[in-house]
């Protein structure tokens, strides 16, 4: 029986040594994305103010103001998160090394792939699944990753735009990538998103549902297996049911890593 251990961006913003800087929370996050000149800094003043104040009322009146096509930001977004890389004093490395692999089910609300690079470090590779695999870790991105990209030949979408879909504007397999090839993606990409969920509530997911909303299964069936649960750096989001109604039901041990103004949520 796995122990299941969940991380959230106070996790990642927590793990200090990490190239170029910490990664930010959501608060801190939009104004990262507009200092870099693409999409996030073309939007209208109103739709800044909502992100500043509160990046899932930003993302959901985005959503509305560009009927649906969200494809460039959603690319803009995995492209800034998956630059950031740890160093040898990442507490993720100390995490897994103190943990180990073979039973602990690891899993992520974060598009980073901070995790991912500190097993590499490890000498561990990353599967996104429940199954071990000796010399592996299991790592489910119940969210999605900026490394998840549909699988789709090269050049077959070029100068498309997606406007009013309906569940998905893209169902096709996904290839997760290394960092490097997650970045060169994001870079020649004029078309397409890696499969992230939306940062607005109802964490919708645009690109190959199917694929993130199996990882959310295979992680819902660890909980409800697990007898041990520790969750770091999630901020308790009442709204957010698909998470704290599942950890709430759970007969496991849950213990909960935060910061002291979690105290209360």
């Amino acid at each position: 029986m796995a122990v299941v251990v969940l991380l959230g961006a106070g996790a990642s913003f927590g793990s200090v040594g990490v190239e170029p800087y910490t990664p930010p929370l959501g608060n801190g996050l939009f104004n990262d994305l507009v200092k870099r000149g693409g999409v996030a800094a073309t939007l209208p003043e109103y739709i800044k103010h909502l992100f500043e104040n509160n990046f899932e009322d930003g993302m959901a009146e985005y959503f509305k103001y560009s009927n649906k096509n969200i494809m460039s930001f959603q690319r803009e977004l995995a492209y800034y998160l998956a630059h950031f890389k740890p160093t040898e004093s990442n507490v993720y490395l100390r995490l897994i090394r103190e943990l180990g692999c073979q039973r602990v089910v690891y899993s992520s609300l974060n598009y980073d792939l901070l995790f991912e690079l500190s097993a590499a470090k490890l000498g561990l590779f990353t599967t996104y699944s429940s199954e071990y695999h000796q010399g592996g870790v299991r790592l489910l991105k119940i969210h999605g990753s900026s490394n998840f990209w549909p699988d789709i030949q090269k050049g077959m979408l070029k100068n498309c735009n997606f406007y009013n879909s309906g569940m998905a504007d893209i169902q096709a397999p996904i290839k997760p990538l290394n960092q490097i090839d997650t970045i060169d993606k994001c870079k020649q990409e004029d078309s397409v998103a890696p499969a992230i969920a939306m940062f607005a509530e109802g964490k919708a997911v645009r690109i190959s549902p199917d694929y993130v909303q199996n990882q959310y299964k295979m992680w819902k069936e660890q909980v409800n297996k697990s007898s041990n649960i520790f969750v770091v750096g999630v901020r308790v989001h009442e709204i957010d049911k698909h998470i704290w109604s599942i950890l709430g039901n759970s007969k496991a041990k849950v213990t909960y890593f935060g910061f002291d103004n979690d105290r209360a949520e």
